[in-house]
């Protein structure tokens, strides 16, 4: 499926190679635009509206940061965005959840394709501009933006970590689970842990909770024990794990 796409990245060399990469996957695709920083890619956004839009993260004056700031002053209506970085997998971690996907450089072909399909099937949906900046400036704390999307139905929903009581894997699958049911999550407990602590506690290799949401916890012989939430769900508490849970919710 050949796209319309439009690039900001202030690399000569990268803009060429995304160029070259995409048009080898995507054969017809056409280039709508480009920019070197963030007045003419601000101009670009005016005059265009592309399937999608490859934005790098640090290009002057201000980066992506800046253009997007900038963007929403004027109500300008965003595509799908994907942002190609160099930055580290922690600091990159925060805004993946509200950007369409993230691309590390040097770009990788199989990666490109991946991000293209996923473009692909969401391309009825809108950014929320509001959502990718809040995003960007959590990334900068490293620190877990308010929100995030998920897939549900053929359909994005948008929830917020403050509706969050636990996360549960199962099957290998890691589900955020709320007043409204459960959600998949494409990440895992691993890469959550340090993003969502303090408010978040891991209590189980397979689980990890809100703080906020114990209601109580109930110690077993030999340590270990289960903990019940305000939703009354209950959630294994390994022995390893039982001190630092009762000394987070002592404060």
């Amino acid at each position: 499926m050949p796209l319309n796409y439009a690039l900001i990245e202030d690399e000569p060399l990268a803009r060429s190679r995304m160029g070259a990469m995409l048009e080898q996957l995507r054969p017809g695709s056409v280039c709508l635009g480009e920019a070197e920083d963030g007045l003419s890619g601000l101009d670009l956004l005016r005059r265009i509206r592309p399937d999608v839009l490859f934005l790098d993260i640090e290009f002057p004056p201000a980066g992506a940061f800046g253009l997007l700031r900038a963007a929403r002053a004027e109500n300008l209506r965003l595509p799908p965005i994907v942002f190609v970085t160099a930055y580290g997998d922690h600091a990159i971690e925060a805004f993946r959840w509200e950007a369409w996907d993230y691309l590390m450089k040097p770009l990788v072909a199989d990666r490109l394709d991946e991000t293209l399909r996923r473009v692909e099937g969401r391309l009825l949906a809108q950014p929320d501009v509001g959502s990718l900046l809040q995003a960007l400036e959590a990334a900068r704390r490293h620190e877990a933006p308010e929100r995030f999307m998920v897939t549900r139905k053929g359909r994005l929903r948008v929830l917020a970590w403050g509706d969050v009581t636990h996360l549960s894997t199962e099957n290998r699958l890691l589900f955020a689970h709320t007043a409204e049911g459960r959600f998949p999550l494409d990440r895992t407990l691993d890469e959550l842990e340090g993003l969502l602590s303090p408010a978040f506690f891991r209590c189980h290799r397979g689980a990890m909770v809100a703080l906020a949401a114990v209601r109580e916890v109930k110690v077993e012989d030999g340590g270990s024990g289960e903990l019940t939430t305000t939703g009354g769900d209950r959630l294994p508490v390994s022995r390893e794990r039982m001190p630092a849970l009762r000394r987070c919710l002592n404060g």
